[in-house]
C-alpha cells in the first residue's frame, strides 16, 4: 500500500494539437520547456478510430525514436474530443459500444502496453432518453460498468494502468465524489482489476447548477409555481411543479418524493469542492489534469500572472490535499493506491494564437508549478512538510 507517492510534472500534448503534430517534433518543444514527460492526446494524430493500423504502429515507433533522441517520456495517452463528443460505450446499439472497445481502446491499450504507458479517457454520456427513464438509466449504467470491466480486465493482462475522468454533469458520469467512489468499486468488483480516476482541476464547476432544491424551495414551487431558482431533475418533476396538464403544482410531499427517487440529477456540495476531491480520490488519481480556474468555467486556462490572481487551483494546496488522500490507505473493494501521480498541464490555446503565446503561456505556467515541484521523482513527505 503506498502513502507516499513519487510526484511530475507532464504537458498534455493538447498544446500542439495541429502545430506540432510529428511526436518528435512535440517531444523536442516539451525538452525546450524544461519538461521529461509527456501525455499524448489521441487528438494529435494518434486516434484509433481514424487512424490507419499501421500508422498507428509506425507512430509508436517513431515516439520510441523520439524518446531515445530527446530523453522525453510519453508516460501516458489520454483522449482528446474526438470521441469524448459521442456517447460511445452508452450507446443504446450494441454495435458502436463493441466498436468503442474494439477498435478504440484494445487497439490503445496495446500501443500504451509497447511505450509502457498508461492509459485515461472518458468514453460515454447517457443520452437524454436514459437520464429521464430510471430503468433506462439503469440498464446504460450496466452497459458501462460492463464495458469499463472489460477494459480494466484487458489492461491489467497488459500490464497497462487505465483510468476514467471526472466529469461535472448529471450525463457525464462519474461527476460526483460519491458516484465515483461507487464506479471505481463497481469496476473493481466485476474485473478484479484496477481502474483508477482522474481528477481535473477544472472539472468541479458544474455541480453547483445541480443542486437538490432544498425543502423551502419546493414550498415556494408550489405556492407559485416559481421553478427560477432550483433544478428540478427529471422533465417529470418539472413538469409536477409546473402544473402539467391540470394546470395545477403538485404537493411538496409528492415533489420531495420525486427529488428522492432522481438522485441520479442531484450532487453535493462537496462536489463543486476541488480540494474534497482530492482529499477524497487523490489516492485512486495516478494522473491528475491541471488547468487554473476561477471556480465559473473549465476554461483550460494556464498559470500565468493573468489568471493566477483570481485563480482557485494552488499548487501547494493541491499537493497537502493529495498528502492527505494518500494518508488515508486504501478502502476495501478500492484499487491499490498508485507509487507515482503524474501532474499533467491540460492547457487549451485558440485557433488563431500565435505559436509564441503557446509557448509562453505553457512556459509560465510550468515554471509557476516548480515553484511547488522543483524537480519529478520527489515524494509527496519531500514536498509538503509540515512547520
Amino acid at each position: 500500500m503506498t502513502t507516499d507517492p513519487a510526484i511530475f510534472l507532464v504537458a498534455d500534448n493538447c498544446f500542439a494539437i495541429k502545430r506540432w503534430i510529428q511526436p518528435l517534433e512535440w517531444m523536442m518543444v516539451a525538452r525546450e520547456l524544461g519538461l521529461s514527460f509527456v501525455q499524448a492526446s489521441t487528438d494529435n494524430e494518434f486516434d484509433a478510430l481514424y487512424g490507419d493500423p499501421s500508422y498507428l504502429e509506425d507512430w509508436v515507433t517513431n515516439v520510441r525514436r523520439a524518446t531515445e533522441e530527446t530523453g522525453v517520456q510519453v508516460r501516458s495517452v489520454y483522449t482528446g474530443y474526438q470521441t469524448y463528443r459521442t456517447v460511445g460505450m452508452a450507446h443504446p446499439d450494441v454495435r458502436v459500444r463493441r466498436r468503442i472497445i474494439d477498435g478504440w481502446l484494445k487497439p490503445t491499450i496495446d500501443a500504451c502496453a509497447e511505450l509502457q504507458a498508461e492509459l485515461g479517457f472518458h468514453l460515454f454520456a447517457y443520452p437524454e432518453e436514459a437520464m429521464q427513464d430510471a430503468r433506462r438509466y439503469e440498464q446504460t449504467t450496466e452497459w458501462i460498468l460492463d464495458g469499463l470491466g472489460e477494459a480494466a480486465t484487458y489492461a491489467h493482462s497488459a500490464g497497462v494502468r487505465i483510468s476514467i475522468e471526472q466529469m461535472y454533469s448529471p450525463h457525464q458520469p462519474p461527476w460526483t465524489i460519491h458516484q465515483a467512489r461507487e464506479c471505481l468499486a463497481a469496476i473493481y468488483e466485476r474485473a478484479q482489476a484496477p481502474c483508477y480516476l482522474t481528477i481535473d482541476t477544472g472539472h468541479q464547476v458544474g455541480q453547483a447548477r445541480y443542486r437538490r432544491p432544498t425543502r423551502e424551495q419546493v414550498n415556494r414551487a408550489v405556492a407559485d409555481s416559481d421553478l427560477s431558482d432550483a433544478w428540478w431533475g427529471s422533465e417529470a418533476t418539472h413538469r409536477m411543479v409546473e402544473g402539467g396538464e391540470r394546470g395545477v403544482p403538485s404537493g411538496s410531499d409528492e415533489i420531495t418524493a420525486a427529488l428522492e427517487r432522481d438522485r441520479r440529477f442531484f450532487a453535493d456540495e462537496q462536489d463543486s469542492d476541488l480540494y474534497e476531491w482530492i482529499r477524497q480520490l487523490g489516492r485512486y488519481s495516478p494522473i491528475m489534469h491541471l488547468q487554473q480556474t476561477d471556480g465559473t468555467g473549465s476554461h483550460h486556462a494556464p498559470f500565468t500572472v493573468r489568471t493566477n490572481p483570481t485563480g482557485i487551483v494552488h499548487p501547494m494546496k493541491v499537493l497537502t490535499a493529495l498528502r492527505e488522500s494518500f494518508s488515508q490507505g486504501t478502502e476495501a473493494g478500492m484499487p491499490v493506491p498508485p507509487d507515482s501521480v503524474y501532474l499533467s498541464f491540460e492547457i487549451f490555446s485558440g485557433t488563431a494564437d500565435t505559436r509564441r503565446e503557446v509557448l509562453r503561456r505553457m512556459r509560465e505556467s510550468i515554471e509557476y508549478w516548480r515553484e511547488s515541484i522543483p524537480r519529478d521523482g520527489l515524494s509527496l513527505s519531500e514536498l509538503v512538510v509540515d512547520d
